[in-house]
């Protein structure tokens, strides 16, 4: 720990009264920030060679795969919304669709309707049966995996 001192006064009741504080400095840690190590268009998918920065860096390898939103020139900040997770469910894709209570599980297919990463919102369309008299049902959840959502 390094002590620093800073000068300054005091004025009380009229008088100034010079002090000599004396305070603790903390070294602050250096802030990593992963820039475009060049120019990227929208839709590509980042690679190490992509992502510049200073040292050593997790956020590095945390950015590694995902997927550029829009065009990002070489030195940018990447951060979302430029930069966002992969989608592990796209629109008009096949899923399987997971209801779980305690013991009970149940699983039904339907067909996403938006695309969402991991942990995204995505809408299912569950097919109904018109002659049965069931009409077609969106259910709300949440993507899981790859074709997996899960509604609560």
């Amino acid at each position: 720990m390094t002590l620093r001192a800073v000068r300054c006064a005091l004025r009380l009741l009229g008088a100034l009264l010079p002090l000599v504080l004396v305070a603790p400095l903390h070294a602050q840690p250096r802030v990593c920030t992963p820039v475009a190590a060049h120019a990227l268009v929208r839709g590509q998918t980042l690679t190490v060679d992509d992502i510049a920065v200073g040292g050593a860096c997790s956020q590095r390898a945390a950015l590694v795969g995902s997927i550029t939103r829009r065009v990002i020139a070489a030195g940018e900040v990447l951060r979302e919304p430029a930069v966002a997770p992969p989608n592990v469910i796209e629109a008009n894709q096949q899923v399987s669709v997971v209801y779980r209570d305690g013991g009970i599980e149940l699983r039904l297919t339907g067909v996403a309707a938006n695309a969402a990463p991991a942990g995204g919102r995505v809408t299912v369309r569950i097919a109904g049966q018109p002659r049965a008299g069931q009409p077609s049902r969106s259910l709300d959840g949440v993507a899981v995996s790859a074709g997996l959502v899960q509604v609560k």
